[in-house]
């Protein structure tokens, strides 16, 4: 298994200024997942980008959790489609 590089949330929420509740309620909309080590909750810095993208969403627009969810499910079925898109292109210029 990979190592994978984790921060903690109290580090992340000093350095963007963010409430701790903000990661609370992401977990329990199954947004993110934290891993906990010695008692303190940690992300996972391969997240950092989403987490900076709903931050803004959330923060600049007042976007709400279930806005949130919604958008994030969109983006999943979005990247899904697009790459089942590719894969049959690709199919179609085997057989070209």
């Amino acid at each position: 298994m990979k190592d994978r590089k984790l921060i903690s949330i109290q580090h992340f929420c000093s350095l963007y200024d963010t409430p701790k509740s903000f990661f609370d309620d992401l977990y329990e909309y199954e947004i993110i997942n934290f891993k906990i080590i010695d008692n303190a909750k940690h992300i996972e810095q391969q997240d950092i980008k989403m987490i900076e993208k709903l931050i803004r969403l959330h923060f600049d627009l007042n976007i709400n959790m279930e806005g949130l969810d919604a958008i994030i499910h969109l983006t999943k079925q979005i990247n899904e489609l697009q790459e089942q898109i590719n894969e049959l292109k690709n199919r179609l210029h085997f057989y070209e």
